[in-house]
């Protein structure tokens, strides 16, 4: 008399590589890229070891909000308005319909994750900045673990 053995389920999640970005995590920045890009998911991720809290966003509004702070720190309007312009134009790659059909089927995984908002957390836990969040920009294969979440001082 023979035991059939169960069937392993087949899992759709792909294997892990650890050299690689988490492909969850890939999957939740791909979200806020999606559609209008104006999706905003509160998360906390672990990069260096350093907590990083904020709001994570599309590629094209981080840029967007990126060229407008930079460029109030110019006094001369025109400057300002050159600056806010040039940097603005990165958020043009990350805008549905920026690429052609043939682009978007061969379209790489993203490789960087974009917050507003942003802080960072020391092991005593005080946010730096203490006065307000900022625009950060790192790579997903940098982030070694992350929660959905906003760290705030109690």
């Amino acid at each position: 008399m023979s035991e059939e053995q169960p069937q392993a389920q087949e899992s759709t999640a792909p294997t892990p590589d650890w050299k690689e970005p988490d492909w969850f995590l890939q999957t939740l920045v791909e979200l806020a890229n999606a559609g209008d890009g104006k999706a905003e998911i509160g998360m906390t991720l672990l990069v260096g070891g350093f907590l990083v809290s904020g709001k994570v966003v599309g590629g094209a509004s981080y840029f967007e909000g990126f060229a407008g702070e930079f460029a109030s720190g110019f006094a001369d309007q025109t400057l300002a308005g050159s600056v806010r312009e040039f940097f603005s134009r990165y958020s043009e790659i990350y805008k549905a319909g920026a690429m052609t059909q043939d682009q978007t089927t061969t379209q790489k995984p993203l490789t960087y994750v974009h917050m507003k908002e942003a802080r960072f957390f020391n092991t005593a836990g005080n946010p730096i900045p203490g006065n307000r969040g900022v625009w950060w920009r790192g790579r997903l294969s940098e982030v070694s673990g992350f929660m959905v979440g906003i760290l705030e001082r109690g």
